[in-house]
């Protein structure tokens, strides 16, 4: 048998290595698809990493808000010290007073006028001194406050009498007030006066439940 040239064996040999590149290209592209795989999978882990700054939002609100509150907490006694000073619990009693002017002023001088019980009727009897004592003990306290009342007449220069009926349970304490009676002119007057006969307690009578006429007379 022939051997083949030395020229052909030279030549078959760069054939021999294009057919064997051309054979390798093709295995060469399956690396550069995964190579590019992690470039699509890298994809998502953006938002991954953003997903921690959403969070953030809320917590700065919230060192917000909170640092808001402690400033509104720390001002709020600094606020609150004007409206606590305002005088509106002063204005009470003075509105109070200007809606009831039958009520006796507490301050300031007593009007200059005599104040006397001229008369004392239990319905009946007895009239002696000692069944009266409990009822004239009773009223003579306040007989500042039917001076100050008088204050109210709308003639403070005219005296006059003023009579009313008092209904006394066998125990004391605030009496029935009845039939007020007076020539001394002025509603509010006769309201103030009749007010301070019913805020009285009275001791206990002689003679269990007991009514009486009770008079007294203003002299100016």
């Amino acid at each position: 048998m022939r051997r083949p040239a030395p020229f052909l064996v030279a030549l078959s040999a760069p054939l021999a290595f294009a057919f064997a590149a051309a054979g390798c290209s093709p295995r060469a592209t399956p690396p550069t698809e995964g190579s590019a795989a992690p470039q699509v999978e890298a994809a998502p882990t953006a938002p991954a990493s953003a997903a921690p700054s959403t969070p953030a939002a809320p917590a700065a609100a919230a060192s917000a808000s909170a640092a808001g509150s402690a400033s509104a907490s720390a001002a709020g006694p600094d606020a609150a010290a004007p409206a606590s000073a305002a005088p509106v619990v002063s204005a009470a009693p003075a509105a109070s007073a200007a809606a009831d002017p039958a009520a006796p002023a507490d301050a300031g001088p007593l009007p200059k006028v005599k104040v006397a019980n001229i008369g004392m009727h239990i319905g009946g009897g007895p009239h002696d001194d000692y069944t009266k004592e409990p009822i004239k003990r009773s009223v003579a306290p306040h007989f500042d406050e039917f001076r100050r009342c008088f204050a109210l007449a709308e003639d403070p220069n005219k005296g006059g009498d003023f009579g009313i009926d008092l209904r006394i349970e066998k125990d004391g304490g605030k009496a029935e007030v009845r039939k007020p009676r007076t020539a001394l002119k002025g509603e509010a007057f006769t309201r103030c006066v009749v007010g301070v006969f019913e805020r009285i307690d009275f001791q206990k009578p002689r003679r269990g439940p007991t009514v009486v006429s009770y008079s007294l007379r203003f002299t100016p």
